[in-house]
């Protein structure tokens, strides 16, 4: 594949931009005007100095060499390809002699190769500058780089490779030419962008965290963090393009490079936008089969719309396997079609247990009434370090522990330190109060469960392993097993426990009693992957064994259990919130053999008729489901034990009986929305 080629790129620190910046040929250094205000290895006075003797002179590009400096004035980096040189100023450092060239009106110029070297690293240019040399380079066009130095050289390169020019991209002469207008797929939300609640849900986006919304769009979901309190900014090449693009601990690629139809730009917006993230890259596509193509024209390995833009619908693998070639890191799957890179490794790890937390899951853990207590403090002390303890409070029942003192809130720590109360003083109050709190019993209950399925995935092979915990999971495993040591043994116990058939099957009849998910026949045991962190522990390592394999459930739809042999399924619908989903992907995951092996189907050939048995009791839309399946079971079709109908003699009924099923048809929210049928 074409990004098996690329290494990953480092962070864009300052250093790093330093050492990017320039063009170096023969002893010479060539720059552009821009990247001047970041260059301190070059002796910008010298450049200041020959600018003041060359007079009055439009230039772009300065070449630094021995004893003199030129001032080279290029064909537009916007427009050409491979800018033609138009006129330079040579000044002799020595004597101070000026000498003028002009080549406008010369038939065949010098032309510059490899543009991208000249900027500064923060150039929205550079992807598709450094695509194109990719591009040049595929093809072997700067092989014998002698004879490509001028305007006609190059372009009886170009043609004898059976290329052309068109734009920033070289195509094959005979391809039809194709205007994408890429700035038409940006649309306008009135809430935050699934990849943006995921990133807040996971812990990866915080206050005291900078974000950068690479390719923000129309900015809603800048808008949105920054009105509360984020530090949050935003670049988009059409709709915010002097928007800052700088380094950020959290940058979001949110549906950017699924629009792209260049493949090199692809990688090089992705490579672009890890550069930029100092903690965390999210990164976001649309996925194939979760889309209908009709009225799509094929172009490239992706479609054209009929509003003019392009879509590349990844495969889940595909997406993931790009980003981590790319990055040289292993992905995190947050949703399908959404995933997450990880520079900072402890914030991986925390990211990796609050993924799969029952803590962290909407709507968890209801606080019970405050009750009446004993007040055991002087009551001036309480009083006066009330909004401390109030704020450290909501902060224990999330841990469900005790927090350490860099996990308090800043305002805590202020007013602790205006009334000269120390910590430990303030944490024997806090334990007074949540000595008896429901919630608080419940969330260290919940908090010790994932931890022991978080710290047993981690012993699994292939799992990722740091010779150092983050300071919140080492303070986890102190209050919660007494140590790592009896964490580790007791994490052990439970990765075995995964392999005991016999105790699979119990603690799937549990989660059946609780309401989770259901059988499909008599030894699979089916469920949204949405309820994984609400399963029994050995239910949820031995789906996550799977996931060290194949990668996070959340990009499947539902979850498939063989109680009669080591095997996961993971199943991926084109919508699954329809009344009958289409399956479009499999995926088997066999721990006996280690073999992971996908089976994608054509779309519309796989219905799931009868949902609601694997949809948690809990689901608000399983009442509508079930309503609308007892209608469907009414048709007569699903009578038989052995067999369920093909979905053409369902549909076929159903047209025949549309007045009385038309009321099902789920609202389309898009063009792109599958049709039901």
């Amino acid at each position: 594949m074409v990004f098996e080629q690329f290494a990953a790129p480092q962070a864009i620190t300052d250093a790093r931009m330093k050492s990017l910046l320039g063009k170096r040929i023969r002893g010479e250094f060539y720059l552009y005007r821009s990247a001047l205000r970041m260059a301190d290895d070059i002796d910008t006075k010298s450049i200041e100095e020959a600018e003041s003797l060359a007079g009055a002179f439009e230039w772009n590009v300065v070449r630094v060499s021995k004893g003199s400096i030129s001032f080279l004035l290029y064909e537009s980096f916007d427009d050409a390809p491979f800018p033609a040189l138009l006129a330079s100023t040579k000044v002799d450092l020595s004597s101070g002699e000026v000498t003028s060239t002009d080549y406008r009106n010369r038939a065949n110029p010098p032309i510059l190769h490899r543009k991208e070297l000249l900027l500064p690293p923060d150039d929205p240019r550079l992807p598709a500058f450094r695509a194109l040399t990719a591009a040049a380079e595929e093809h072997s066009l700067f092989k014998d780089p002698k004879g490509i130095g001028t305007r006609k050289a190059w372009e009886a390169r170009i043609a004898g490779a059976g290329l052309v020019l068109r734009g920033h991209g070289l195509v094959p002469a005979n391809e039809e030419h194709v205007e994408v207008v890429r700035h038409r797929t940006a649309i306008v939300r009135r809430y935050l962008s699934q990849p943006m609640q995921l990133m807040m849900r996971f812990g990866v986006v915080g206050k005291g965290r900078t974000i950068f919304d690479y390719g923000c769009g129309q900015g809603e979901d800048v808008a949105a963090l920054a009105s509360e309190g984020f530090e949050a900014f935003g670049w988009d090449p059409h709709h915010a393009p002097k928007g800052p693009r700088a380094p950020a601990d959290v940058v979001n690629l949110g549906f950017v490079i699924n629009v792209i139809e260049d493949p090199r730009e692809r990688i090089e917006t992705l490579r672009a936008a890890w550069g930029f993230a100092k903690r965390s890259l999210c990164v976001s596509v649309m996925l194939q089969g979760k889309y209908s193509i009709l009225g799509h024209k094929p172009y490239r390995d992706g479609y054209l719309t009929s509003r003019g833009t392009f879509q590349k619908y990844f495969e889940q693998q595909e997406l993931q396997s790009l980003v981590a070639a790319v990055t040289g890191e292993k992905p995190m799957s947050f949703a399908p079609g959404v995933i997450a890179v990880f520079k900072d490794k402890d914030l991986e790890q925390e990211v990796l247990l609050r993924r799969h937390s029952r803590a962290f899951l909407d709507g968890a853990l209801p606080r019970p009434p405050r009750r009446e207590r004993t007040v055991v403090a002087r009551p001036e002390l309480r009083e006066r370090i009330g909004p401390a303890i109030e704020a450290l409070r909501p902060r224990a029942i999330v841990l469900g522990r005790m927090p350490e003192q860099e996990e308090a809130p800043a305002d805590a720590l202020v007013c602790l330190s205006e009334n000269r109360v120390s910590w430990q003083r303030a944490l024997d109050l806090l334990r007074e109060d949540l000595a008896a709190d429901a919630a608080f019993a419940a969330a260290g209950r919940l908090r010790r469960e994932d931890l022991l399925v978080h710290i047993a995935l981690m012993q699994f092979p292939g799992a990722p392993k740091y010779r150092h915990l983050p300071r919140s999971i080492q303070a986890d495993l102190k209050a919660f097993f007494k140590g790592h040591s009896a964490a580790m043994d007791e994490s052990r116990r439970l990765l075995f426990a995964a392999g005991d058939r016999q105790g699979v099957r119990g603690d799937v009849e549990t989660a059946i009693a609780e309401g989770l998910g259901g059988l499909r026949g008599s030894h699979h045991f089916r469920f949204r992957s949405t309820v994984l962190p609400r399963l029994p522990p050995r239910l949820r390592v031995l789906v996550g064994s799977a996931e060290v394999l194949q990668g996070g459930v959340e990009s499947s739809d539902f979850v498939e259990i063989d109680l009669e042999t080591p095997r996961i399924v993971m199943i991926t619908c084109d919508d699954v919130d329809r009344p009958i989903p289409f399956v479009v992907e499999r995926t088997f995951v066999d721990l006996g053999r280690l073999k992971v092996s996908t089976d994608r189907r054509e779309l519309g050939m796989v219905p799931v008729y009868f949902k609601s048995r694997f949809m948690p009791a809990d689901d608000p839309g399983r009442d509508f489901q079930a309503t609308f399946e007892a209608a469907l079971a009414s048709t007569g079709l699903f009578e038989s034990d052995s067999r369920e109908p093909e979905w053409a003699e369902v549909k076929a009924l159903l047209q025949v009986r549309s007045t009385e099923f038309q009321t099902w048809q789920p609202l389309r929210h898009s063009d792109d929305s599958p049709a039901w049928s």
